[in-house]
């Protein structure tokens, strides 16, 4: 997994996550997926299945912070040089976990890059808050990375968790996570503009027009 040249607390967690993509094992139960093959007049033959649907995603840009100042946040990458922040622009953290930050009544994003076999190797698993209505506002977790590839795979709420089996609740039905020992968990914290530094990864949510809309909020990294 490439990264951006960055400096900071970060590339201690970059040299865990490629590794420990393993460690993570996710089974979906999608009713749609599986289907009764049908008689034809050939026999009974299962269907065949179709291409693999992802999800679709908001726009977004990958910035990296170079300094703060009053009322903007200088800013490298993405095309743009600096972003308009003020006291209400909203800003949430990714921050290192483990697994017990995995608890019932969370909201979860399982972060992936699907690859041409129909499957995805996990890049990180985001929890928010209890209650949340998802992993970190408006976000889907994915967009701090600095991965355009890795992508939202499964969201939803977790339900229950047990000897390291987490159940989440899905639009598509329910989901078990089983959780290895090193599995890229990232907490979701919010926190205040002023606390970002130099180095910083930031996500931000683009407009209709394709230009950074901070107003929306930032996803925040540590970055390498």
């Amino acid at each position: 997994m490439e990264r951006a040249g960055n400096s900071g607390g970060f590339g201690g967690v970059r040299q865990l996550v490629l590794p420990i993509g393993a460690a993570v094992f996710v089974v979906v139960a999608l009713g749609a997926v599986v289907a009764a093959a049908q008689r034809t007049g050939n026999g009974d033959a299962p269907p065949t299945p179709g291409p693999m649907t992802l999800p679709r995603t908001v726009g977004y840009a990958t910035l990296t912070v170079v300094r703060t100042e009053p009322g903007r946040l200088v800013v490298s990458g993405g095309g743009v040089a600096e972003l308009p922040v003020g006291a209400g622009t909203r800003a949430w953290r990714l921050e290192p976990a483990d697994a017990d930050a995995v608890e019932t009544g969370a909201a979860m994003a399982i972060i992936g890059v699907p690859n041409e076999v129909r499957n995805a190797a996990i890049r990180a698993i985001v929890v928010g808050e209890a209650g949340s209505a998802g992993p970190a506002g408006p976000f889907g977790g994915h967009e701090a990375l600095g991965e355009p590839t890795a992508l939202p795979l499964i969201t939803g709420t977790v339900t229950g968790v047990e000897n390291g089996r987490a159940t989440v609740r899905t639009a598509a039905g329910e989901v078990s996570v089983w959780l290895g020992p090193g599995a890229p968990v990232f907490r979701v914290r919010e926190t205040g503009v002023e606390a970002l530094q130099p180095g910083d990864r930031v996500g931000v949510l683009l407009d209709r027009d394709g230009r950074p809309d901070p107003g929306r909020g930032l996803l925040v990294m540590r970055g390498e």
